[in-house]
């Protein structure tokens, strides 16, 4: 049986994808199994685990097939048709919705359509009538080519086409913003009217008209900022959480090669990126942004009145923008400071990190320490420095404005004086001029966060522009299951800097066998295992499984059609159920109580799944309960053909070897095991040892027994 994805073995994928341990999820999600029917049709490459994992739970089936399909690298298409009569010739299979009834839709056969009702999983007919339906299908386009339209393909402007999925949205902000000021210019010429009025009282009915008119612009004009402010806290978000997921996604994708050896500091400044666009899309005062360039609509207004205040208006507007470049000047000269100590701050702490357990207890962790300090004593200076100048320079642009309105209201007021205006016209040109003088002062603030929206828009393009592991998913060979037959020939490795490493090792692991790498510390176990895991790829030599090099696969795939389970298993806040999760997908319940129960965790997790774990609880438990929730964790359903340990029971050998023997005989029986330990006990629940010299060359590969006799 190939280890390969058979598209041309219907059956074998139906089975696959009908195995009883997704009976649960079915269960909780019907629409997983209809996902399921559709993409075996396309003769997709996945598997039960990554659709399970994909699949993006929403109120409305249609919503989350859609969503579901594009997260699997898909474009769909809604189609609503008025009759089931003309049905035929569409794409299918696909998506349907006939008035109560969600199913997807096979073709038609006998005048009939033949749909699969995955809420009750079984094919039935359903007559063609007048009946209205909604189809949801997979686009001819990626159906062929399996990737969106070619003008997403430009990560290198990334950013820009997240803001075309909101092209509608901003269109209406546009005009919202347009609208808004032209009932902002209005209201003041009805203000005008009823205080003339007010004066002469020559029509209190026209007075009362005016009025009523003036407080229907004041109230459209509020109903219609409400509506950009909608805007804001729904499409706004949407594109934060757009941006931020993919962002997010892209750093997990990345190889884990690269994101081994990434500083901390790298990595937070995605997150202050995403925090800069969050910022940007969903503040209200983003509006303003949409506001500045409709000024020109009050200044028309206000040279209506008097062209003379309107000049003094522009001639202030003029001095804004050049009192903002200016202070752009300043201020950038002030940031750049900062930005050099920050980066001195980041380094030192990369430095601290990276060598933390070399520089403890030396003298040169002194060293390290007062360069810290210093660095950020510098750091700390340089900010306090620029928020003063940042208060100066918004203190000065507050007074300028200030200085612009003023001398307006003095030129309108001057009109007055003279008789070329009346005391009506200069009220509305007061109002005018202070609605203009509004938005200006953004032209500043907008300014000054161009830079850190240009810098992380550069910093977001260039990460969406790197190759990561998604991106060759589909070019990767498609793994059903391994069968588990390991072979390394000639693997050699060696850090940079390091005497030693692994030498021209070779090994051949049959399927099923429990091989234990052993070995003094540091002669290379855990860097072996790393390789055979697909974690470092930094090596010589080759190592295939089942036939197939290691590196032809996709490491993504090929990392989930094994089991590792590292030395340092992460604990996430959250429940014992959700940690089974993230760390194995979505496996039914019964296997994680199970496996709880397997390794006698009860006493310890007295709510079951239900306990909640962190870090510091699971430290604050003994070591051997430790390790035995660790490997609870990690082998999960044990689904995999292939499991990998490293280092189990560390520390706690001697009261669990018995658990490994047991393991051996029952859930792991036709398993392949790989784990590494020196500890005698779990060496003898081995059937093949592979053992190193400490200099990382290869000492022993063979039957356990005779490596055990030889010691004895």
């Amino acid at each position: 049986m190939s280890i390969l994805v058979d598209f041309s073995n219907i059956n074998q994928r139906l089975q696959d994808f009908d195995s009883p341990s997704y009976d649960e999820r079915y269960a909780q999600s019907p629409l997983v199994h209809g996902l399921a029917y559709t993409l075996i049709a396309l003769e997709w490459e996945g598997t039960p685990e990554i659709l399970s994992d994909a699949f993006i739970s929403k109120q409305k089936d249609s919503d989350s097939f859609i969503s579901t399909i594009e997260r699997l690298g898909y474009r769909c298409e809604v189609t609503k048709l008025k009759t089931l009569e003309t049905i035929e010739g569409h794409p299918h299979p696909c998506f349907i919705e006939i008035e109560n009834l969600s199913a997807i839709y096979l073709g038609t056969q006998d005048g009939k359509l033949l749909l699969f009702d995955y809420t009750n999983n079984n094919t039935i007919e359903y007559p063609l009538c007048n009946k209205s339906c909604l189809l949801v299908s997979i686009s001819e386009y990626s159906r062929l080519f399996r990737e969106p339209p070619p003008e997403s393909q430009d990560r290198s402007n990334w950013v820009k086409y997240a803001f075309y999925r909101y092209t509608n949205e901003l269109k209406s902000l546009i005009i919202l913003s347009f609208v808004i000021s032209v009932l902002g210019a209005l209201q003041p010429f009805f203000i005008m009217s009823v205080y003339n009025f007010a004066l002469t009282s020559s029509s209190q009915a026209t007075l009362y008209w005016l009025t009523l008119f003036a407080f229907i612009i004041g109230f459209s004009e509020y109903f219609f900022k409400k509506m950009r402010v909608n805007i804001i806290a729904t499409s706004g978000k949407d594109l934060a959480v757009h941006i931020s997921q993919n962002v997010i996604s892209k750093l997990l994708w990345l190889p884990y090669a690269m994101t081994s050896t990434a500083g901390v500091s790298s990595q937070l400044a995605r997150l202050k990126d995403i925090d800069t666009f969050r910022r940007l899309v969903t503040a209200e005062s983003t509006l303003s942004y949409f506001d500045m360039p409709f000024v020109i609509v009050f200044i028309i207004a206000i040279a209506i009145m008097s062209g003379t205040a309107a000049l003094v208006v522009m001639a202030g507007l003029i001095l804004m923008l050049v009192f903002c470049v200016y202070s752009r000047y300043i201020y950038s000269q002030a940031t750049s400071k900062s930005s050099r100590a920050n980066a001195m701050v980041s380094y030192q702490w990369n430095e601290i990190l990276r060598g933390i357990k070399t520089i403890q207890g030396l003298p040169l962790l002194r060293v390290v320490q007062s360069r810290f300090s210093a660095s950020h004593m510098q750091s700390t200076n340089d900010a306090e420095s620029v928020s003063v100048t940042n208060s100066k320079i918004q203190a000065a642009g507050g007074g300028l404005i200030q200085v612009i309105g003023t001398a307006s209201i003095v030129t309108a007021v001057i009109g007055v004086m003279d008789g070329t205006s009346d005391a009506g016209a200069m009220l509305a040109t007061v109002i005018l001029v202070w609605k203009a003088l509004g938005p200006i002062m953004g032209i500043y603030n907008s300014i000054s966060k161009f830079q850190s929206i240009k810098a992380s828009s550069a910093q977001i393009n260039n990460l969406m522009s790197m190759n990561d592991d998604k991106l060759s998913l589909e070019k990767s060979p498609p793994i059903r299951s391994f069968q588990g037959c390991i072979i390394g020939s000639g693997v050699n490795h060696r850090y940079t800097g390091a005497a030693t490493g692994l030498t021209n090792l070779g090994f051949k692991i049959p399927p099923g066998a429990k091989t234990v790498i052993c070995g003094p510390t540091g002669c290379g176990k855990t860097t072996l295992i790393s390789i055979i895991a697909g974690l470092e790829d930094r090596y010589q030599g080759a190592v295939s499984i089942d036939g197939y090099n290691i590196k032809q696969f996709n490491n993504y795939r090929y990392r989930t059609s094994i089991n590792y389970i590292p030395f340092d298993l992460h604990i996430f806040e959250g429940s014992l159920e959700t940690n089974f999760i993230l760390h194995n997908g979505l496996i039914p319940t019964d296997k994680m109580t199970e496996m709880i129960h397997f390794f006698e965790l009860g006493e310890w997790l007295p709510e079951g799944l239900d306990t909640q774990l962190s870090q510091d609880k699971y430290r604050s438990l003994p070591n051997g309960i430790q390790q035995k929730l660790r490997l609870a964790l990690g082998l999960g359903a044990c689904e995999q053909s292939v499991i990998i340990i490293d280092e189990p029971f560390n520390g706690a050998e001697q009261e669990n070897a018995q658990y490994f023997n047991r393991l051996f005989s029952d859930k792991l029986l036709n398993k392949t095991v790989l784990f590494s330990t020196n500890d005698p006990r779990l060496i003898a629940t081995s059937n093949m040892s592979f053992v190193l010299e400490s200099d990382g060359n290869s000492k022993y590969f063979g039957l356990t027994d005779k490596y055990l006799n030889s010691l004895s």
